[in-house]
């Protein structure tokens, strides 16, 4: 695996599977690799294999069970408060990612794994999907007209919506087809006062259905976008399908 102390060195953990990317400072990809059905055992291997010396080091958690924590909840027992919304396996911790905006992330993260990442790099910064999309909006995004953001994950939806200078809205949703999709956004749409002929949608990253997903909205909302940051590959890369999936690995990779 290429390596260098000049190149960044992200991971992105989704459900059991693995992406591991080495970059370079001109977004420029090195080393693609991904694992499935990852557990303890395979990941022990995986990181004896990888050098200690990288410029940065990232770690990327996707999933869809996150609540969004107030500032002044930080000290209280963010398990519990977690648990009020989803269950919390035994071999599970939740974690939290304290955003400038006065929020947080709070999300469950497997107790294993994330020990052993931090056992081999003490210096990784964790950070969830939705946290890495909301600093993203806020650096680049003007807040002052209606738009709704998506980002789809096998059988995940997080829901994005910004309007006159606020996030109103960042939540995810279990979908199971396109037609979920479709609701869950239109619901959006509807409950936020959203009027389709003046709002954007964009949709984040290339899902695998995102052709599909357009023509289910074309209809009803005017102006519809595709995000997508740029990035290169080295030749012998063949196949970078996790990351045109993952608007927030994306990021990650072209900081």
């Amino acid at each position: 695996m290429a390596h260098s102390v000049l190149h960044n060195l992200v991971f992105e953990f989704n459900d059991n599977s693995l992406t591991i990317i080495t970059v370079k400072k001109n977004q420029f990809i090195v080393d693609f690799r991904f694992f499935e059905a990852l557990d303890n055992e395979k990941l022990e291997t995986i990181l004896a294999e990888l050098p200690e010396i990288y410029s940065e080091i990232t770690l990327l958690i996707r999933n869809k069970n996150f609540i969004i924590l107030p500032e002044s909840f930080y000290n209280e027992d963010v398990n519990e408060i977690f648990k009020l919304s989803y269950t919390l396996p035994e071999n599970e911790t939740v974690w939290v990612d304290k955003s400038e905006q006065n929020m947080g992330i709070a999300y469950a993260i497997n107790t294993g794994l994330i020990q052993l990442i931090i056992a081999k790099f003490p210096r990784v910064k964790i950070h969830h999907e939705a946290t890495v999309i909301i600093s993203k909006l806020y650096k680049e995004v003007n807040f002052k007209h209606p738009r709704i953001l998506i980002t789809i994950n096998n059988e995940s939806l997080i829901i994005f919506a910004i309007n006159e200078g606020d996030l109103l809205l960042c939540n995810s949703y279990s979908v199971s087809s396109n037609d979920d999709i479709f609701y869950f956004v239109m619901l959006a749409v509807e409950q936020l006062h959203f009027i389709p002929s003046e709002m954007e949608l964009v949709i984040l990253g290339e899902p695998p259905a995102r052709n599909e997903i357009f023509e289910l909205f074309k209809n009803y909302i005017n102006e519809i976008n595709i995000w997508m940051e740029e990035y290169q590959t080295d030749h012998q890369i063949i196949t970078t399908e996790s990351l045109s999936h993952s608007f927030a690995l994306q990021t990650l990779v072209c900081e």
